[in-house]
């Protein structure tokens, strides 16, 4: 196949004159430009900013830099002031290489700056009915990740489980499209591989499907610790994948595909930590299509807030249920002590894994609680 050096060109609207605008929205345009044209950053040759005079806080190419183009030549200018002109506005031209010769890369005109060209709208990128997911992992997390896709027609859905009977059943379910022999063959054609697994198998599994991806392809796990995690992603976006850490903060005490609910993800946060630059477009595509809201976050924040949020309360689940357990069985419950212990029903083999990989924080968490309890259950012995 013949390759050639092409251009294409992008623009988007700025909401500010902030550094933290500037920079978000070019970050943005850039990441778009690369995943619609399904291209590498090994692919860009140069990029030419321009931005509108009242855009005067930060230069636009600092996004290029801050998600890896560090070998990149970047020039960036100010235009004329133009009367009419639309405001605070960052245009880009990127020169790549390796493109087959006659592919017709897509320029990318966001928010206001669609309006500069109208004629895109007759000229809409690729359907997202074409974008191919692959579910690793068809338990609560994978099988409502399936089942919330069913409806949007954007995706095909390919799943594998290392249960059969699990992969048959969400296929039966209407969770996947279609299940594949095994975890290789699900991933060669994915332009997305979700992995949902315990948190313990995930960086083996991470590394299985970076073998068997294809280079640009996002990879996106379901973590809710990121011990062994990231370091596993790293690896995987060393080998030219759009790694991601992904975790949807979302679920029921339910166990396996049975517990999967097409609504699971409705209006939940999904933490996303990018590996090297912005969150992939197409993760957040995926994310805005189960109808959660992305939330970029620092795997280590991630971590410290997830072990008061999600882990200890786990564990102190499982320990009011042993302390109340006698006193339940003879009817000396209430809802209170129902919805305290709920947490206690979950998958110990899911909920064990991301607690002992969370362990130092959790541990943290922990003694920052009691000195909360002792002081508040010291307040008990004041008069009143």
């Amino acid at each position: 196949m013949s390759l050639t050096i092409a251009a294409v060109r992008g623009a988007i609207s700025v909401p500010a004159n902030t550094v933290k605008a500037i920079r978000t929205a070019t970050s943005r345009l850039l990441a778009e430009l690369i995943e619609r044209n399904q291209l590498l950053p090994a692919n860009v040759v140069s990029a030419v900013f321009t931005a509108t005079p009242d855009l005067t806080a930060d230069f636009p190419a600092h996004s290029a830099r801050q998600l890896g183009w560090t070998d990149v030549p970047l020039l960036g200018a100010t235009e004329m002031a133009v009367p009419g002109a639309p405001r605070r506005i960052v245009r880009v031209l990127v020169t790549v290489r390796d493109v087959p010769r006659g592919q017709k890369l897509q320029p990318v005109y966001l928010d206001e700056a669609a309006g500069l060209r109208p004629d895109l709208a007759h000229n809409p990128p690729p359907a997202a009915s074409q974008r191919r997911i692959a579910i690793i992992g068809l338990g609560q997390i994978g099988g409502s990740v399936g089942l919330a896709l069913a409806t949007s027609g954007h995706w095909h859905r390919t799943g594998f489980d290392a249960r059969r009977r699990t992969a048959e059943a969400a296929l039966a379910g209407g969770a996947v499209d279609e299940i594949a022999l095994d975890l290789e063959c699900a991933c060669a054609d994915a332009d997305l591989v979700l992995l949902a697994a315990p948190v313990d198998a995930l960086p083996a599994l991470i590394e299985r499907a970076a073998a068997a991806s294809r280079k640009g392809s996002v990879l996106l796990d379901t973590g809710s610790a990121r011990r062994g995690i990231s370091e596993a992603l790293a690896a995987a976006a060393s080998r030219g994948l759009r790694a991601c850490g992904g975790h949807p903060l979302a679920g029921n005490e339910g166990r396996g595909f049975l517990s999967a609910r097409a609504t699971l993800f409705a209006d939940a946060t999904f933490a996303l930590m990018p590996v090297r630059g912005a969150a992939p477009a197409l993760a957040r595509a995926l994310v805005r299509d189960l109808g959660a809201r992305a939330l970029v976050v620092d795997a280590r924040a991630h971590d410290a807030a997830l072990a008061r949020t999600s882990h200890l309360p786990y564990v102190l689940s499982n320990a009011l249920a042993r302390v109340g357990a006698s006193a339940a069985r003879r009817k000396l419950s209430g809802p209170g002590y129902a919805g305290m212990t709920r947490l206690a029903a979950s998958d110990p083999r899911v909920a064990l894994a991301y607690v002992r990989a969370n362990r130092a924080n959790v541990e943290a968490a922990w003694r920052a609680l009691r000195r909360e309890v002792d002081r508040d259950v010291r307040r008990l012995r004041a008069p009143r």
